[in-house]
């Protein structure tokens, strides 16, 4: 029997407020297309030991890149988390896929380019330019999946599942 190909689900969906439910949803969905999906929630351990602080943190990175480093592709939720542009752990686990030459994925629920969202903020204007590539987030994040931004979690996974399994 064949084994399905591991798909690591990079993004901020963990801070929902069902994350678990979520999870679980996500991955029925790779599941569908042929793909096992490995959630950063799925490596639980007991963290009631440690507080808030380093050494907890420590333990959940490198969880995440045990699964990551088990995984043969990776999806990468890019929609803009608490900001205009992407969750920072996630645009870290999609750099480390990258760097492994893992085939990668990216979706996002907000496909403005960069340049459109940082100007409907309003901000004061500084002596900084703006990233005009024509993207939904820095040229870094965008290109390592050939400048294709899915707007759903399933159009992502449906274009991975062809790059991993045709």
């Amino acid at each position: 029997m064949n084994k399905k190909p591991k798909v690591y689900l990079a993004g901020p969906d963990i801070f929902l407020p069902n994350p678990i439910e979520h999870g679980e949803k996500l991955k029925k969905i790779c599941t569908k297309y042929g793909l096992q999906g490995l959630y950063p929630l799925d490596n639980q351990f007991d963290l009631s030991d440690l507080k808030r602080g380093p050494d907890k943190a420590i333990k959940i990175y490198q969880a995440d890149i045990e699964l990551i480093n088990a995984s043969d592709c990776l999806v990468a939720n890019l929609s803009p988390f608490r900001g205009v542009s992407a969750d920072p752990g996630t645009c870290f686990e999609l750099g480390y896929a990258v760097a492994q030459n893992k085939p990668v994925a990216i979706y996002s629920n907000d496909t403005r380019e960069y340049k459109h969202k940082l100007k409907d903020l309003h901000l004061s204007e500084d002596d900084w330019s703006v990233e005009d590539m024509g993207l939904t987030d820095n040229l870094m994040l965008i290109a390592p999946a050939q400048n294709v931004v899915h707007d759903i979690f399933e159009a992502a996974i449906a274009d991975l599942s062809k790059m991993i399994l045709d």
